[in-house]
C-alpha cells in the first residue's frame, strides 16, 4: 500500500523560501517546476516533495549567480542520474565556468578600487596639499 505523498501549496513554498508566489509561477512557466495536475485553472497549485527540492536547488543556483537556463540543465542532469559521472562532470564544468566569471569580476573590481583610490588621492592633494592630511584621511581621521 502506497502512502499518500505530502503536497505543498504555492503559499507554503513561498513562505518557506521567502519568495513570492509569482516567482514560483514564473519558474513553472519556464519549465523549472511542475505543479500537480489541477482539476480546473482556478484550483490552487500544489507541489510534491520532489518539486520542493527542485525549488531549493533553483534558489541556491540563483544565489550563486547561475542563469535559469544553466540551473535547469544542472537540475535536470542531476535528476536523470544523481550518481552518474558524466552528469557530475557537466555540473563541475558549470561550476568551473562560474568560478572563472567570479574571478574575472573580482579582478575588475580590484582595478576599479585601485583607480578610485588613485583619483581620491589626487583630489585630496588638490584640496589639502599637505601629504600628512592624506595619510590622516586614509587612517579614518586619526591624527598622530
Amino acid at each position: 500500500m502506497r502512502l499518500k505523498e505530502r503536497l505543498y501549496s504555492i503559499t507554503d513554498l513561498a513562505e518557506r523560501f521567502d519568495i513570492s508566489t509569482r516567482t514560483i509561477r514564473y519558474y513553472e512557466e519556464v519549465g523549472l517546476l511542475t505543479s500537480v495536475d489541477r482539476d480546473t485553472p482556478n484550483h490552487p497549485r500544489f507541489y510534491t516533495q520532489r518539486e520542493r527540492r527542485r525549488l531549493k536547488l533553483i534558489l541556491r543556483g540563483k544565489r550563486l549567480g547561475f542563469s535559469l537556463q544553466d540551473i535547469k540543465e544542472m537540475v535536470d542532469l542531476y535528476e536523470m542520474n544523481p550518481k552518474g559521472v558524466i552528469e557530475k562532470e557537466r555540473i563541475l564544468q558549470f561550476t568551473d565556468e562560474r568560478l572563472k566569471e567570479i574571478e574575472e569580476k573580482i579582478d575588475q573590481l580590484e582595478m576599479l578600487k585601485a583607480d578610485l583610490l588613485l583619483h581620491r588621492d589626487r583630489f585630496l592633494k588638490e584640496v589639502i596639499p599637505d601629504s600628512e592630511a592624506i595619510d590622516t584621511v586614509r587612517k579614518g581621521g586619526e591624527q598622530s
